[in-house]
């Protein structure tokens, strides 16, 4: 389902699944043109313009949701009430509106759109229970393969050790994307947007550790966060010039939280739309016994200067790159380096072979709930307890 950015780099992917046998048997897109051009780039018959037609069609065993933020747990409930296993990318679900104008989306009590997500999540737990289908988490940092390798470290260094702190980013010069810029679209700013993805690797990687030493996973149990839009700031507002991103609406461009996990430790996250330069995405580890960063992006193993970036502007280095000129490490493969064939393959493989994908529900539902009381305590300024047990 869709026809946008996503669908593209995700149809890329599953040609490179090995192994399992995969057909892409129909795309549908409410802009029935874009999904026909889509569909006869990658040898796709069907096309349609109403998503029911996916559900209703029995050739077809997974629907793989690459649809705006406020469509995704709608589309997520009618999939698995289809009886269809679901791949959805981040986020599982958010506050989106109930009523409100459009602009009053993001003035909502933050308090009433912790508890309607909540809600939402209680909703899919009851309704995955009810069908025996598989739930993908398109969380393409922990497919990354610089995350994969640090796994197999983290396996060794956990036994004896302990992760007493996890630093995680990914910031760029912000999305162009006018539906980022309001809450009604997009569920949230930077923290939602952007630090979702450390935040979804360092849940992931305490969950790890939890299993490894205890058979039990180690949870979030508190919040403390902070975020802003820079751009309405009077730092800003004196700036002439800037290549940065602006027209934000209701939703933050800056954010951080720090969560307590139940061992004690710590894991501080950013999410930003002011980094010049191209997309980073980082994770520093730190261990009583050890140390381990990992770049999600921009991996260094390319790298170029020039004084003239004329000859090389057709030439694709890096996502947000604003200029060529001076020192760049263009990626090779940058699809690769982020995680998403490696993601598509973990899916087919669960669900062909009948077992659970590294990224699922419960890594889904926690990251919206760790989000959403970041939201909290912004707007009350003080730690939110988190309702996550299991």
């Amino acid at each position: 389902m869709g026809a946008g950015f996503a669908a593209s780099f995700h149809l890329r992917s599953y040609h490179q699944v090995k192994e399992i046998p995969v057909e892409i048997v129909a795309i549908a897109s409410k802009s029935k043109a874009r999904a026909e051009q889509l569909a006869g780039r990658h040898g796709i018959a069907k096309v349609h313009d109403d998503y029911r037609s996916l559900l209703d069609d029995p050739s077809i065993e997974v629907v793989d949701l690459c649809v705006p933020n406020a469509l995704h747990l709608p589309l997520v409930l009618d999939t698995l009430k289809a009886g269809k296993h679901v791949i959805c990318e981040k986020p599982l679900t958010g506050y989106f509106g109930q009523g409100e104008p459009d602009k009053e989306v993001g003035a909502t009590s933050k308090r009433k759109m912790l508890a309607k997500v909540r809600a939402d999540l209680d909703e899919v737990t009851r309704v995955m229970a009810e069908h025996s289908v598989k739930f993908c988490y398109a969380e393409n940092w922990i497919y990354a393969p610089a995350v994969r390798k640090g796994l197999e470290i983290l396996d060794r260094c956990v036994v004896a050790g302990s992760i007493l702190e996890i630093r995680g980013e990914e910031s760029h010069s912000g999305s162009h994307s006018e539906y980022s810029k309001w809450w009604r679209y997009a569920g949230g700013g930077s923290l939602a947007r952007l630090a979702a993805h450390p935040i979804g690797l360092g849940l992931f990687l305490k969950h790890f550790e939890g299993r490894k030493k205890t058979g039990r996973p180690i949870l979030p149990v508190e919040v403390l966060a902070d975020g802003v839009d820079l751009t309405k700031t009077p730092a800003f507002a004196s700036v002439n010039d800037s290549l940065l991103v602006t027209g934000w609406g209701d939703v933050e461009t800056w954010a951080q939280a720090t969560v307590t996990f139940s061992d004690g430790t710590r894991g501080i996250f950013y999410g930003a739309d002011n980094l010049l330069g191209g997309m980073e995405g980082n994770v520093d580890i730190r261990l009583s016994n050890a140390r381990l960063k990992l770049d999600i992006c921009p991996i260094r193993v390319c790298q170029f200067y020039t004084v003239d970036p004329a000859p090389v502007q057709d030439v694709y280095f890096n996502e947000k790159q604003e200029t060529k000129a001076g020192l760049s490490f263009p990626s090779p493969d940058e699809e690769w380096t982020l995680g998403y064939p490696q993601e598509i393959q973990d899916f087919m493989e669960a669900i062909a072979l009948d077992r659970a994908p590294l990224s699922g529900l419960e890594l889904a539902k926690q990251v919206v709930e760790v989000v959403y009381a970041g939201y909290v305590s912004m707007e009350e300024r003080r730690k939110v307890v988190l309702s996550l047990t299991s």
